[in-house]
């Protein structure tokens, strides 16, 4: 559903009005049925706290690590400055229905997911002001902090309650993958169109910041045999941000051309969402466990 809603998005433009508003809630619709399947009760603080130190590390060490070196490597310097934006800006919210495809541990993924939006208010002017000598404004961080985590947690509960939820889940997210990637296909496809030299350059470092790097980290946790929860857990961290804003914070500070990384970056993004179930199922069928002993977990 990924893959064919960036085929589609790329060649029809997708929606000609409202991109931003499609956009926004087909990915409140798969956050709040990726989060019907989880429940608050039993939590352990040391666990949970435990998931967030994790998550943080790939998130902001790791991923942002190498997208500063981006930064520091680009000698035009709306470039740098889009580069240095991303590394600013928390996980994509998308990191928890992702999860959920991907069977990890949603809770635990959501608690981190939230806890680094809030430290994201602190982090995006800090690193801009750190890297860029200029602290940009994290307004837009906290709208969408409340309508892109908590609107979804606050449906989700009286979802739960619904008898046919578990059948419903995976149709409805998939659906709205389809659809949240149709709409952001769709409005990136002239700036990608504009400035071929460059969003070649610039499609060689993301495809090394996404594919790269994740098949980096799924092959190291796979030799330290960490769990599959875990190891669902550093590939989303280390591989999603929030480019959405990204590419809304660059182009209103610095201009469009700033905006180009975290567009090239986000089709990246969007390959690899669709190539992770793959890299999963595949290693799963290495491991000599066969798809209906799997899929009847």
């Amino acid at each position: 559903m990924v893959a064919s809603g960036l085929v589609v998005g790329l060649a029809t433009g997708g929606f000609p009005a409202y991109s931003k508003q499609v956009q926004q809630l087909t990915l409140i619709l798969a956050m709040m049925f990726s989060l019907t399947e989880i429940s608050f009760r039993g939590m352990s603080a040391r666990e949970e706290a435990r998931g967030f130190v994790a998550s943080f590390v790939m998130t902001y060490v790791v991923l942002s690590g190498l997208v500063l070196v981006y930064a520091f490597l680009s000698a035009d310097r709306e470039v740098r400055n889009g580069w240095v934006l991303m590394a600013a800006v928390p996980p994509a919210v998308a990191v928890v229905p992702i999860t959920s495809l991907l069977k990890g541990n949603v809770r635990r993924s959501l608690i981190s997911e939230a806890l680094l939006y809030l430290l994201g208010l602190v982090m995006v002017p800090l690193v801009t002001l750190a890297f860029l000598g200029e602290a940009v404004a994290v307004n837009d961080l906290v709208v969408q902090t409340l309508l892109l985590i908590g609107v979804p947690i606050a449906l989700s509960r009286p979802l739960r309650r619904w008898k046919r939820i578990d059948e419903a889940r995976p149709t409805a997210v998939s659906v709205s993958f389809f659809v949240l990637v149709v709409a952001i296909a769709g409005s990136t496809r002239d700036t990608l169109f504009g400035k071929p030299d460059l969003v070649a350059d610039l499609a060689a470092l993301a495809f090394l910041r996404t594919f790269g790097l994740g098949i980096a980290l799924f092959g190291l946790t796979y030799a330290l045999r960490t769990s599959r929860d875990a190891r669902v857990q550093a590939l989303t961290f280390a591989s999603f941000k929030n480019l959405g804003l990204t590419v809304v914070l660059a182009f209103t500070f610095f201009g469009p051309v700033a905006s180009l990384p975290s567009i090239v970056s986000l089709i990246f993004e969007i390959l690899w969402m669709s190539a992770l179930p793959f890299l999963f199922r595949a290693k799963a069928d290495v491991s000599g466990q066969s798809p209906a002993i799997r899929n009847s977990k």
